[in-house]
């Protein structure tokens, strides 16, 4: 799945991503939402540009991830210009005053099943991070491709709510 995904063409990447990102902006969560905590796309996510743009726009804080050790922590992002190089390589926020009130988690994955389940990375961070929270509405964001009918999953896996792709959000 993940070579199929890094095969995409850019243009491909930036066009998918785009109507991928309007469907999340236009649900209710995203409109509800006073904080949303996403991630800074790396190589062949779908991106979250627009997400991050709207969002700041309509006054909401902005949260992104941050690896430390074996957990992630989301920190607020600060006009974007305190963003550094993480330690899988990816733009991550200073780590300075973490954000605990999030309201809506915008996930990504290299596949992703009907039933809510994703297949990350292989280093659990999402799934740990979930279980240690009281409700927050967690999104997905895939590629049609990547939305498969089922995965395999284990007891420590936790089923996000929603996943949205180019032809919209699919709630669980």
């Amino acid at each position: 799945m993940l070579e199929k995904r890094n095969a995409l063409a850019a243009s491909d990447v930036e066009r998918h991503s785009r109507f991928i990102q309007e469907h999340v902006i236009r649900s209710k969560e995203f409109q509800s939402a006073m904080v949303v905590a996403t991630y800074f796309a790396f190589g062949s996510e779908v991106r979250t540009n627009l997400i991050i743009e709207q969002a700041r726009k309509l006054g909401k804080m902005v949260a992104l991830p941050s690896v430390e050790g074996n957990r992630i922590a989301f920190y607020e992002m600060s006009s974007g210009k305190y963003l550094v190089t993480g330690r899988f390589g990816m733009m991550e926020p200073l780590p300075y005053g973490p954000v605990d009130a999030i309201n809506l988690l915008v996930v990504p994955g290299i596949a992703f099943d009907r039933k809510g389940y994703r297949l990350g990375y292989g280093k659990g961070y999402y799934d740990r991070f979930l279980s240690g929270k009281r409700r927050i509405f967690s999104i997905g964001l895939a590629y049609k491709f990547q939305l498969l009918e089922s995965l395999p999953h284990s007891k420590h896996d936790k089923k996000l709510d929603a996943v949205a792709t180019e032809e919209g959000v699919f709630y669980f």
